[in-house]
């Protein structure tokens, strides 16, 4: 629903958000169509059509992360930890993923040996700056309020 893919030529692609990024943000989003309500995994799992195995450990990781509380028992389940408005695309990407990097040169001492002399590394820097300060300014409400609204931002229908 939310993957990010870059076509870089033809026949090939660079995915930036991975499936298990996807899945945690899809289960986000659910948890915050419900507010005040504890969810099992297993209805996130079907609404969202996530292998529940997997959704599991995404659910742990993202609770690890201070963004879902969990209720153990017969009456448990999940809930957000936090405000959706709160919640920006970034973090948790970064909690899934790692932090973001266009380019190995940005991590530090495993990254590049060319990294203060190449020519490319500003741009790349401008690259990773703007990706990171879009995904920051997308809430998880402003996600459950998109699916609301059918869909699009605004309110748009998909054609």
């Amino acid at each position: 629903m939310w993957t990010i893919i870059v076509h870089i030529g033809v026949g090939v692609s660079m995915e930036i958000i991975r499936r298990k990024t996807e899945y945690g943000i899809r289960a986000l989003v659910h948890l915050a169509l419900h507010p005040g309500k504890e969810v099992t995994a297993a209805e996130i799992a079907e609404e969202q059509d996530v292998p529940l195995e997997y959704l599991q450990k995404i659910l742990q990781k993202l609770t690890r992360g201070g963004f879902v509380g969990a209720q153990r028992g017969a009456y448990g389940g999940f809930y957000l930890a936090k405000n959706p408005e709160e919640i920006n695309l970034l973090e948790v990407i970064e909690l899934m993923q790692g932090k973001l990097a266009m380019n190995k040169c940005f991590l530090g001492k495993d990254g590049c040996n060319r990294a203060p002399k190449c020519v490319l590394k500003y741009n790349w820097l401008q690259l990773e700056q703007r990706i990171a300060g879009f995904l920051s300014q997308i809430t998880l409400l402003d996600l459950a309020e998109q699916v609301r609204e059918g869909g699009l931002p605004g309110g748009g229908v998909k054609k």
